[in-house]
Order: structure tokens, then sequence, then C-alpha cells
């Protein structure tokens, strides 16, 4: 049992560790995006993406509903 918590630990400690460098990386970018000053912000969603059109379906539900007062005002559209 411990073999698998430890096999855990790093497989995560190992996630974590490319997410920062991928931070990083971003951050370092002259050509990021500040979103907070754009205009409006347009968000695609393709259901054939190989995540079933059922999820995605529920995703673009999720975020609407997350997004209500931005897409009220004009700021986010689909």
């Amino acid at each position: 049992m411990i073999e698998y918590i430890e096999k855990a630990k790093n497989h995560f400690e190992n996630i974590i560790r490319e997410q920062i460098e991928r931070v990083e990386l971003i951050k370092k970018n002259n050509e990021f995006i500040d979103f907070s000053k754009l205009n409006k912000i347009i968000i695609g969603i393709v259901p054939g993406d190989g995540i079933g059109p059922y999820i995605a379906e529920q995703a673009e539900r999720v975020l609407k509903f997350l997004l209500k007062d931005e897409i009220s005002n004009g700021k986010i559209e689909f």
C-alpha cells in the first residue's frame, strides 16, 4: 500500500512541477494577454475534440452559469 501512495505522490509532484514551469514560461512570454483589458472575450466550444458532446455541453452550461454577469454585460460571448 505504501508503494502506491509513494507512486501517487511522485506522480502528483511531477504534475505540479510541470504546471509551475508552464506558468513561469507564460509569465516570461511578452505576448501575454491581459484579459481584464480586453473589450470582449469570445469563448469557442468544439464538442468534437474527443471529450464527447455531452461533456462539452455540460462544460458550456457551467461556464455560462459562472460567467452570467460578464455575458449579460457583453464582456464575454460564446
